[in-house]
């Protein structure tokens, strides 16, 4: 069953981000799920994943993968996933190819997301966009 599951979900993630469809990306996620991205604290809950994603979108356009491995399963629920994602950052339009793990755990009886951890190496991208910081933490992203 998580094979099946880690295929669409996958699938339906990577179309979401070539796409750069808040709306798509956003539903793959149930309403309590939690997201961590190393720039930010956990994030909770679905409408604090749509925003961060609308503010993803907002900064990087032309999302794409030089290399993608897995899914990798662990378990009967979560499975991970290997590449090296390509986008472009809008604001000075330099385009990075950068190495990305993701972690998902998955609810069976919908395939919905209930936690989903990405790790990668925030300076070192950081010096590939050309910028210096990530600026001011976004308001979604403050603890409530």
């Amino acid at each position: 069953m998580i094979q099946k599951i880690s295929k669409q979900v996958i699938e339906t993630w990577i179309s979401g981000f070539h796409k750069e469809d808040v709306e798509q990306l956003t539903n793959l996620f149930s309403k309590d799920a939690t997201f961590y991205d190393p720039r930010y604290p956990l994030l909770k809950g679905e409408n604090t994943i749509e925003s961060y994603y609308t503010h993803l979108l907002s900064e990087t356009t032309a999302w794409g993968a030089t290399m993608f491995e897995g899914p990798y399963l662990h378990g009967e629920d979560c499975f991970a996933i290997h590449s090296r994602l390509k986008f472009t950052w809008r604001e000075n339009n330099i385009t990075v190819d950068w190495p990305f793990v993701a972690f998902f755990k998955v609810r069976l009886s919908d395939g919905k997301i209930i936690r989903y951890n990405e790790y990668w190496n925030t300076e070192d991208t950081l010096k590939k966009i050309g910028i210096k910081t990530w600026g001011p933490l976004p308001e979604y992203a403050k603890s409530k």
